[in-house]
């Protein structure tokens, strides 16, 4: 019994290995002129157009990067590839990136547990979620910080999966509210490839507008998430005690 836990301890620290320091490596040495410098998103056109036979599968796979470890911005993602492949097309080019993401995040999470999550994550902010999402309002949770521009969002999948939330649920929920903003990022893709410039600044200045709202209200947007959390947790507990006196 004590051989086979170190067994698991050590495939844990493995994999965290991997995920925090091996992909990292792979893609700067690999791809560090295209994917790392200021120009990215140029540089990410040029070079999905050298390898456009396999440009499909390379935009799957950023998508799955950033979701899973986020060293790379969504935006340039998704405008190159509604770029490429249209606003349809990148859309399913970028959901299915995400959604696979997503589902190795949430399992990744399910496997290392909170302990291990918490060497790679800020162990407050990783209880803070997972304790969200089993407020009993998780759901509801979790589409306003994938709705909302400005909210962190980064470490949701992983503390989903630590928490008792479902998954099928989780990623259902998960993908409506993302898919407002990747839509907006495939939009801009396409007006450019269209050179549709008076599109492009519509498009812009709703976004900066948005934007401008969701930063100046982030405060109010956080504690609105915390009232959630605390009403819920609390008509959970008032259930509880009542069921318990009943007994």
């Amino acid at each position: 019994m004590k051989n086979s836990k170190r067994s698991i301890a050590v495939i844990k620290i493995l994999l965290l290995a991997v995920i925090v320091i091996g992909i990292p490596v792979y893609l700067y040495f690999s791809y560090g002129s295209e994917l790392f410098s200021s120009d990215v998103l140029y540089r990410l056109e040029d070079y999905l157009n050298l390898h456009r036979s396999e440009s499909a599968l390379i935009l799957i796979g950023l998508q799955i990067v950033q979701v899973i470890i986020c060293i790379l911005p969504g935006q340039p993602i998704q405008f190159a590839s509604s770029y490429m492949f249209g606003i349809l097309g990148g859309f399913l080019l970028s959901i299915t990136g995400a959604l696979i993401g997503v589902t190795i995040s949430f399992y990744i999470a399910k496997f290392l547990g909170k302990d291990f999550l918490e060497i790679v994550f800020d162990a407050d902010k990783i209880e803070n979620y997972r304790r969200k999402l089993n407020s009993g309002k998780g759901l509801l949770i979790v589409l306003l910080i994938y709705l909302l521009p400005g909210v962190p969002k980064d470490l949701v999948s992983y503390a989903a999966g630590i928490s008792d939330m479902r998954f099928r649920p989780f990623l259902l929920v998960s993908t409506i509210g993302r898919s407002p903003g990747m839509l907006g990022s495939l939009l801009l893709g396409h007006f450019f490839s269209e050179r549709n410039y008076t599109a492009i600044a519509v498009l812009a200045v709703i976004t900066v507008i948005i934007l401008v709202i969701c930063l100046i209200k982030r405060r109010s947007i956080l504690e609105l998430l915390d009232r959630i959390e605390a009403r819920e947790t609390q008509r959970l507990e008032v259930r509880d005690g009542e069921e318990t006196e009943d007994r």
